[in-house]
């Protein structure tokens, strides 16, 4: 019997909680994507690198959704926009599983 994983993209990142230095008492998250993050296609990568797709207070892909004179408003992506591919988050400090399937040989 062969296994097969189910390939989607896996966007690996480190959480880190710091203080926030605005205010006493309070932290906030920062969300850093892995360098060795593989892409599900080229189209993706290359947007990556000459946009910020990246959303360091999500910890996921975003893609702009509105802009306004105060600023911008970001929306999650789960899934790539050009090719479709399911995109897996994943913290590098507590790692999931990979699921796999059974196939039958013929």
């Amino acid at each position: 019997m062969r296994y097969l994983n189910d390939f989607s993209m896996r966007a690996i990142y480190k959480k880190k909680t710091l203080e926030d230095p605005e205010s006493e008492n309070n932290t906030y998250s920062n969300f850093t994507l892995n360098r060795d993050t593989q892409f599900c296609c080229e189209q993706f990568k290359t947007l990556c690198k000459k946009f910020t797709v990246w959303s360091y207070e999500q910890g996921k892909f975003a893609i702009v959704n509105n802009i306004t004179y105060e600023g911008h408003s970001v929306q999650p992506i789960d899934f790539c926009p050009f090719c479709g591919e399911k995109i897996e988050y994943e913290d590098e400090n507590n790692p999931k599983k990979i699921k796999k399937k059974k196939v039958k040989e013929f």
